[in-house]
């Protein structure tokens, strides 16, 4: 299955309670209701980048498929995690949150968790 593309947010549930979840103040979590990112996929082997593109920052990592790699978020966080392919999914681990992307009726899919709450999100091939 192939990642490679540009994506555009479509729609998210339980944005909300991920958000806050992560530490997102009331306030950062309502400006966020309205940004609709593109993401951009590419890869070489086992080699990926991963690049959100946000109205005020693009936000890019890098990683090997199976090696700890530190990543950056929104708000400038960051936190190691381990990205491997699992049955057509890129599957990411980290100690207080993980991720599964996959493509399912030509969108990306997006599971995310941090902290026991999860956020769903679909982004359309642009």
């Amino acid at each position: 299955m192939s990642f490679g593309g540009k994506f555009v947010l479509e729609s998210r549930n339980n944005y909300d309670e991920f958000a806050a979840a992560s530490g997102a103040t009331p306030e950062q979590i309502q400006r966020g209701k309205s940004v609709h990112p593109t993401t951009e996929i590419s890869n070489n082997g086992d080699n990926y980048t991963v690049k959100r593109i946000f109205p005020n920052q693009t936000i890019t990592n890098s990683f090997k498929l199976g090696v700890p790699t530190e990543l950056s978020f929104v708000e400038g966080k960051k936190a190691t995690a381990t990205v491997t392919l699992e049955g057509g999914k890129l599957v990411m681990k980290g100690d207080k949150f993980s991720s599964v992307a996959e493509i399912e009726g030509g969108k990306l899919k997006e599971t995310l968790t941090f902290n026991g709450k999860t956020m769903t999100r679909w982004s359309t091939k642009a």
